[in-house]
């Protein structure tokens, strides 16, 4: 199973067989080297793959990374302004608001943006899910620990949720593309 989920993983960020053939070279040194290593030549791989996809056309990796901040501009507005639009009384229902709209946003752009270039669109999902993830979490570490108080916590929680939904948008709309060139590839 582990191998089937890395394939799809792979096949994210290149052709189908290559993907496999990744996986089925990762599956059989595992019994030999163990988990750990499995795991970590995994994630490796990932990265070198989803930098090597982004390296073969760079500025149109850099113009969708950008297309998506901009696109990202109405779900942020509309879930701040869910959180000022009710009363503090009703804390859980404006943070509930901020969630859909921000992970709800982040979760369709990254499908937009694979669904846009199906090349270059998981590998500018994953350039921006770290630049986002790396701005909030620089701006988090400059805030003093006595002052960080639990809107503060509700807002980084939110935030970092929104970098996953953008990678889960960017991986359902490319593992739609996967299972159909799968369907499509000649059987020879």
């Amino acid at each position: 199973m582990a191998d089937n989920a890395l394939e799809r993983l792979f096949s994210l960020f290149a052709s189908a067989d290559r993907a496999e053939a990744l996986a089925g070279d990762l599956a059989e040194e595992r019994a030999q080297r163990g988990w750990m290593w499995y795991w970590l030549h995994a994630a490796r791989i990932t990265f070198t793959l989803c930098r090597n996809r982004a390296a073969e056309a760079p500025l149109r990796v850099l113009a969708l990374v950008l297309a998506g901040g901009v696109l990202f501009i109405a779900p942020a507005l509309a879930g701040v302004a869910g959180v000022y639009l009710f009363p503090i009384s009703a804390l859980w229902v404006s943070w509930s608001v901020l969630s859909f709209f921000w992970w709800g946003g982040a979760l369709w752009i990254g499908a937009s943006l694979v669904a846009i270039a199906p090349h270059r669109g998981m590998p500018a999902c994953a350039i921006a899910a770290v630049i986002s993830a790396a701005l909030l979490l620089s701006f988090g570490v400059t805030i003093d620990p006595q002052q960080f108080t639990r809107t503060d916590r509700m807002f980084f929680i939110t935030a970092l949720g929104t970098t996953v939904a953008l990678l889960a948008g960017g991986a359902i709309a490319g593992a739609g593309g996967t299972t159909e060139r799968r369907l499509t590839r000649p059987s020879g």
